[in-house]
């Protein structure tokens, strides 16, 4: 259990870290730059506008909020809205995050709530994007025993900041994915089918808003992928991409990533290449794919000397703060 759970985390550093210099390129723009990307990179700074001060292998935000998000539940016995809220305030001053371009929308109008004294509740229903799905997988490897619990608190962490109906579904869609995961004993196939249903279960906690389903896009995942059959991933791509999209939108996002990952059985590797390769919201896509893959296949899914190049470039220790989530220690 504790391999799957370094692995749900690990594989989110690595998905992140390995996607970041392909972020808000079109699959096209990927191809012309760097290739099938199929390790970490450089960023062209030319090209990426958004993380090209990083160096091949750093972690972006979207690790980060994991991690703060983790810190949150290990300190506190399980998620804590005002212990959240304190240390993403905090986080928010001490790296000037708002004087950067690295954060979504939705993650910026709470921030900006958080450190102007308002209540950031009154405008999280705006928010669409995957930002609290990037960081929900600690919610999943804590509540691993638990689905009915896990989904709780996913929505619970996600309405602060991510309060509509897409991106709550986002949110417990990943959450339980990785529970199912941590847990074990569950085919990819299941996996799948537990996000599309925890897809719903956001659906009806979330702020109404005009969007798509992600529990129905989740469902017709899995008649894209098995009609595809053993393509080449490229191919599966192409389709997956082409209907769904890969953006920032919480029901594209989340969708490329369950794609991505029941395409590859849950390999984590191919899984986390795939999800990046995707294009446009890469690091993100591929933090949530490798949070899934390494759940399911287990931290020694990912190279060591991809594992040990995330730990080096980003100073933590992933493997304790696996075994304090599943308390351990």
């Amino acid at each position: 259990m504790f391999n799957r759970a370094y692995g749900a985390l690990v594989g989110g550093a690595i998905g992140d870290a390995m996607g970041m210099p392909a972020s808000f390129l079109t699959r096209r723009q990927i191809t012309e730059t760097y290739g099938y990307i199929q390790d970490f990179l450089e960023p062209q700074k030319e090209i990426q506008t958004y993380h090209g001060d990083l160096k091949a292998g750093e972690i972006t935000d979207d690790t980060m909020e994991s991690v703060i998000l983790s810190q949150v539940i290990i300190d506190h016995g399980g998620f804590s809205e005002a212990a959240f809220h304190e240390a993403m305030k905090n986080w928010a001053i001490r790296q000037k995050m708002l004087e950067s371009t690295v954060i979504g929308p939705s993650t910026r109008r709470y921030l900006e709530a958080l450190i102007a004294g308002r209540d950031p509740k009154l405008t999280a229903g705006q928010g669409v994007t995957n930002g609290s799905a990037m960081r929900v997988a600690p919610i999943g490897i804590r509540y691993h025993d638990d689905l009915g619990k896990c989904l709780e608190m996913a929505a619970a962490s996600s309405l602060p900041s991510h309060g509509s109906k897409p991106a709550v579904a986002a949110a417990c869609a990943v959450a339980a994915g990785v529970s199912l995961g941590v847990h074990g004993g569950y085919s990819p196939l299941d996996i799948l089918r537990a996000g599309a249903d925890g897809a719903a279960y956001g659906e009806k906690i979330g702020a109404d808003v005009t969007s798509p389903l992600l529990s129905r896009r989740l469902r017709l995942v899995e008649s894209i992928v098995d009609q595809a059959g053993q393509g080449d991933i490229r191919e599966i791509l192409d389709e997956l991409v082409g209907i769904f999209g890969a953006s920032m939108m919480s029901y594209e996002s989340v969708s490329i990533a369950f794609g991505a990952f029941y395409a590859t059985n849950g390999r984590g590797a191919d899984g986390v290449l795939a999800a990046i390769n995707a294009g446009d919201d890469a690091d993100t896509n591929g933090a949530i794919c490798g949070n899934l893959c390494g759940a399911y296949s287990g931290a020694e899914a990912f190279p060591a000397a991809w594992r040990k190049r995330v730990a080096e470039t980003s100073g933590l220790d992933l493997e304790t703060m696996a075994r304090q989530l599943l308390g351990e220690n």
